[in-house]
């Protein structure tokens, strides 16, 4: 599905390009009013917003994440004297 529209003026007082209209169709298959542009390399992407929870459930969804260390960082400790000269 292809569709054609102008960049437009949002007032008549700016000239400067500043809006899509959007063909009532694309918009509403969308189905939400909050969207994420993304410029790509063959032009200007359009996706819904992903949805945030609200805020009364973001303890439920943090006590389900994991908090457990995965790696090891100790070897990395051989860099701690890297750019020190001894004294």
């Amino acid at each position: 599905m292809h569709y054609a529209t102008n960049i437009s003026c949002q007032d008549n007082t700016n000239r400067e390009p500043k809006g899509v209209r959007l063909p009532k169709e694309l918009a509403l298959s969308l189905g939400t009013t909050e969207v994420v542009l993304e410029q790509t390399t063959e032009g200007i992407l359009i996706r819904p917003a992903p949805a945030i929870p609200p805020l009364k459930q973001w303890p439920a969804i943090f006590a389900k994440a994991d908090t457990t260390l995965e790696e090891e960082f100790s070897e990395w400790d051989i860099t701690l004297p890297d750019g020190l000269e001894d004294e």
